[in-house]
């Protein structure tokens, strides 16, 4: 074999320079000058995302700061009203409620002045304070009357007497705050007297009448009134009119303006929520509870907020204002230009913009007007709004986090995505970190280098490499084919010519010794010579007729035949032969059989072949089955045998030329591989066709099927 390999590769020699000069080596040059500038196209093309990321970066910066420059703009001029110099509470409420209280991005509006506690206008509203109940608001006989009620009521149980004290110190008084005091003490008296229709009345006055009014120690009286309302309901045994108040009051208690600090709210809130709870606890057929139940739970949560506000308040009272006052105190000349202070606290960033405001002169700061921003209304809603505008390429992810690495926005996964910039706010404000990432299962560029030019020209080159390796290889290999075939093909001639010649040459040689006297043995030795005379004959017809089949010059002579007789002439002549003694011949050939337009030759020697192909390859039964039949169309000669049989892989190969089988090549008898193709070669010229039935270890059938009306 590598003898061959030698040989092959010494004969294309000069297809492999070729192929080497001409293909190998430009292409190769070609496709390193192609990746090198894909690599170039690839950066180029990553420089290019880096640079819609960066511009995506700086427009989101840009879009958040212009937001809060637009609020800074805003608190500029609220500080610069007299309304906060003078600190006109009312007036400051009206121009926040009209500026900033409809802002989504504000949560927390906070003033804070110098060594005051700070003030929150838009959630607890610093109003002027009322006035209160006191007794100095009375003359000496007045106190002397409201004495001898209180003693009437709470020492000596008389309430009714108490009542009529309390009606006449109504009567008598001028001030709005002393009639709301007298009303709730007479309404009071009355509870006590389990009156709770007329105790009803002079609350539900008071809340009509005298809503501003507040107790001695500063509660709103019409919120301590609509308290002891509700008792009035649930006393009177009025559930509807209990639940309805106490869902009215709570709604109140969440959203209107009571000076009530921390502490009072949520003490408030509480007994109002236990009065709804123990109403809609209770199977009540005289309404339906769903529709209250739904506004409860609403109202919950609203609660909720509430405290989360309070919350808020807390932390900025607690970790800011501090900070805040110490800008105050610093003796420094007023500046207008508004400021930015950060701080996590628990876990959260608080934003505040917040601008100084000035004293009268305008020289120095006499308080501060901040907000607090609305982190989840920046981050749910402005960032979305945001992120939508950007016109950002496929697979192009963002993400922001906190310096801490918690995602505030988008999300990443590290596993599947790389990073191609980080960016950060300006003055880290907020503090947060700005991630832009491109897919890693798309690498950069691949998209867009599918679409190069480079990319197809790598490609084609390279298809062009393996198309002509393959075909140098694959001329290789038929080269070295060929040289084989050559070398079995001299082997197997060689085999077949020396068995006959080997045979006469020493017949001929003992008969011209005249060492054979007898004249019967001498015949025997001329009939043996005559023999193997005509094998090398057909051996020599059949590498002419392939020869000539090759060339396409093998010509035949059609004549009408009697096939029957010319198949029992073969058979005859088949078993004369010396060397096939042993073989028996079954033969099945009807009288009948209609005359062919037929090469005699061409088909005697297709005939032979079989035949001697039937017995070379037979084993232990040396049988061979000759029929010849016929139909309305066809006259079928079958030759068959009970020899080695043909793989089923094997059928379709053993008509080439020069084919072995495998079960042949471990026969010790070889041909020339040239008789089978012979013979479909004659079939097909008579216009005709050869089938092949076998089955390993049980023989073949070889059919030779030959039209009637063939060729004349």
């Amino acid at each position: 074999m590598i003898e061959n390999l030698k040989i092959a590769l010494k004969k294309q020699k000069k297809l492999i320079i070729i192929f080497f000069l001409t293909i190998f080596l430009p292409s190769v040059s070609l496709s390193i000058f192609g990746i090198r500038a894909i690599k170039n196209e690839k950066f180029r093309l990553a420089k290019q995302v880096e640079s819609e990321h960066r511009r995506a970066a700086d427009f989101l910066k840009m879009q958040i700061n212009s937001r809060f420059k637009d609020i800074e703009a805003i608190l500029q001029n609220l500080a610069q009203y007299p309304s906060f110099s003078e600190r006109d509470y009312p007036a400051i409420k009206d121009l926040l409620d009209s500026r900033l209280a409809d802002n989504h991005l504000v949560e927390q509006v906070f003033l804070v002045y110098k060594d005051e506690e700070p003030l929150f206008p838009l959630f607890q509203p610093a109003t002027v304070r009322p006035l209160s109940f006191s007794s100095t608001l009375l003359r000496g006989s007045q106190i002397e009357k409201l004495k001898r009620a209180e003693e009437y009521e709470f020492k000596q149980k008389k309430y009714k007497s108490a009542i009529s004290l309390y009606n006449q110190l109504f009567s008598l008084s001028k001030d709005k705050n002393l009639k709301a005091q007298m009303l709730n003490n007479i309404a009071r008296c009355f509870t006590k007297l389990k009156s709770y229709d007329q105790a009803l009345k002079n609350y539900l006055k008071i809340c009509i009448d005298y809503p501003q009014s507040t107790t001695s120690s500063r509660l709103p009286l019409g919120l301590i009134a609509r308290l002891q309302i509700l008792n009035c309901y649930q006393n009177l045994g009025d559930s509807k009119n209990s639940l309805e108040s106490s869902l009215n009051l709570y709604r109140d208690i969440l959203q209107k303006p009571w000076n009530l600090n921390e502490d009072q709210f949520k003490t408030y809130s509480s007994m109002v929520e236990e009065t709804i709870t123990k109403a809609l606890s209770k199977n009540s057929a005289d309404f339906a509870l769903e529709e209250y139940k739904k506004e409860f739970d609403q109202l919950k949560s609203l609660y909720q907020e509430k405290i989360e506000k309070w919350q808020v308040i807390n932390d900025i009272k607690k970790d800011i204002f501090s900070e805040l006052q110490r800008k105050l105190i610093q003796k420094e000349p007023h500046k207008s230009l508004p400021f930015r202070h950060s701080k996590i606290i628990n876990n959260r960033d608080f934003l505040i913009l917040a601008s100084m405001i000035p004293d009268k002169t305008g020289m120095s700061s006499l308080g501060i007007l901040g907000i607090k921003i609305k982190n989840e209304y920046l981050r749910n809603e402005i960032l979305n709004e945001i992120v939508e505008d950007i016109q950002f390429s496929e697979n192009t992810n963002i993400a922001i986090s906190d310096l801490s690495g918690r995602i505030l926005f988008g999300k990443k996964n590290q596993s599947k995505e790389l990073s191609t910039i980080t960016d950060f706010f300006e003055d880290n404000f907020p503090p947060w970190r700005i991630e832009l990432f491109r897919s890693k299962t798309e690498s950069i560029g691949i998209i867009d280098i599918r679409k190069s030019f480079y990319f197809w020209t790598i490609l084609t080159l390279i298809i062009v490499l393996i198309f002509g390796a393959v075909l140098i290889v694959r001329t290789i290999a038929h080269e070295m084919e060929l040289l084989k075939i050559k070398s079995d093909f001299v082997s197997s001639v060689s085999h077949e010519f020396k068995t006959p010649l080997t045979s006469i040459k020493a017949l001929t040689e003992r008969l011209q010794e005249g060492k054979v006297k007898d004249i019967a043995k001498m015949k025997q030795y001329f009939s043996v010579i005559s023999q193997d005379t005509d094998k090398l004959t057909r051996l020599v017809k059949n590498i002419l007729d392939f020869s000539k089949i090759e060339e396409g010059k093998k010509e035949y002579d059609f004549v009408e035949t009697a096939v029957a007789q010319l198949v029992v002439q073969q058979i005859e002549n088949f078993r004369k032969d010396e060397t096939q003694k042993g073989i028996k011949f079954h033969t099945q050939i009807p009288k009948d059989i209609p005359y062919l337009f037929i090469d005699r030759d061409a088909l005697s020697l297709a005939l032979i072949n079989l035949l001697d192909n039937a017995a070379k390859f037979s084993s232990d039964r040396k049988e061979v089955d000759i029929n010849v039949k016929s139909d309305d169309e066809n006259v079928i000669i079958e030759v068959r045998d009970k020899g080695i049989g043909i793989p089923h892989d094997e059928i379709d190969k053993i008509f080439d030329k020069f084919y072995q089988g495998r079960n042949t090549l471990r026969q010790t008898v070889k041909g020339t591989g040239l008789g089978l193709t012979l013979v479909k070669h004659t079939v097909e010229a008579h216009g005709g066709k050869i089938s092949v039935e076998s089955k390993i270890g049980q023989g073949s059938t070889f059919s030779l099927i030959f039209p009637i009306e063939g060729k004349g």
